[in-house]
């Protein structure tokens, strides 16, 4: 028997409206950023995977190669639920589960009107939560009078299976991801008044997500259970590819091809490696201002947007 795939980009799964989503937009029609993702097999084994063991997705690589938008893009293709959250130093172990609203805790208890401790007026499900039971989810609520409908989520969503992604997680003290182990594994935690929240029935495991810089060592333990996937920067082929995807009837192939020479090159001195949104954003602006590649002040809109002030490439004069 080959080579199943559980997700595959180039023939997604069925959408909330059974129906599949295009790869490619109509011709000439530019894409938002968020709908531009170039998956190759080795992504894409490494997503199948993390689905058929329920285990998390943990996404390595510099800034800019993609990490952060990765998660979003399977949700899309799959017809999924999405959840996100940034991490910060900030962050506690139990805020991707439910955050507390201690200020109206308090303010109820100064007024003589304290509910009990695990009533929901004084927690929020976090991300992991309405992941598994998304009828914690106050988004599939009905929407109130004056509400706008396109914001509203697509009701087929809510008995669909979720995408988590946990975006940083280098960035919070190491007991946050350790505390995550539990969860993760059992797909189950002990919530607000030593309630135990489990996945609703009928629910598939979600898929979770998380990303990491590296700027802070996550435990073996930690790394043991995750589905490890280290991304590398764009290179030029990648970029210009993301260009005439996301650009459509708009691309210029020479200005981009400038562009991208400029992006290696500057991506190999000892600077910080610019994001394929920066180069997006760059040709974007050239584009807007009417430069080609034959216009000396594109180099100028480079240095300010994508490699912010090489003086190598500022002047343009």
């Amino acid at each position: 028997m080959g080579y199943v795939k559980l997700f595959d980009p180039d023939e997604p799964g069925g959408t909330p409206h059974d129906s599949p989503l295009p790869l490619l937009p109509p011709r000439g029609v530019a894409r938002p950023d968020d709908e531009v993702y170039l998956f190759d097999e080795r992504t894409v084994l490494a997503v199948n995977i993390a689905l058929a063991t329920g285990r998390p997705l943990l996404v390595l690589g510099p800034p800019g190669s993609g990490k952060s938008t990765l998660a979003p893009n399977v949700a899309r293709l799959m017809g999924l639920r999405y959840y996100a959250e940034v991490v910060t130093a900030r962050t506690e172990p139990h805020d991707l589960l439910w955050r507390e609203e201690a200020f109206r805790q308090l303010n109820d208890a100064y007024s003589g009107k304290l509910a009990a401790p695990d009533s929901p007026a004084y927690f929020r499900p976090g991300v992991l939560w309405k992941a598994l039971d998304p009828s914690v989810d106050p988004a599939f609520d009905a929407p109130t009078d004056g509400a706008d409908p396109g914001a509203e989520p697509d009701p087929a969503l809510r008995g669909r299976p979720a995408v988590v992604l946990i975006d940083e997680i280098d960035k919070a003290d190491p007991d946050v991801p350790d505390a995550l182990l539990d969860p993760l594994n059992n797909l189950r935690f002990e919530g607000p008044g030593r309630r135990l929240v489990t996945a609703a029935e009928g629910i598939d495991a979600p898929l979770v997500v998380i990303t990491s810089n590296e700027e802070r060592e996550l435990s073996a333990a930690f790394r043991r259970r995750c589905i490890p996937l280290v991304l590398e920067p764009p290179d030029r082929e990648h970029l210009l590819r993301v260009a005439q995807l996301h650009m459509g009837a708009a691309y210029d192939p020479l200005l981009a091809d400038e562009l991208a020479e400029m992006f290696d090159a500057e991506s190999s001195a000892a600077r910080p490696v610019a994001s394929t949104a920066e180069f997006l954003d760059t040709l974007r602006a050239c584009q807007q201002l009417g430069l080609t590649a034959d216009s000396p002040e594109w180099r100028a809109v480079a240095g300010l947007a994508m490699v912010k002030g090489s003086p190598d490439v500022l002047p343009y004069a």
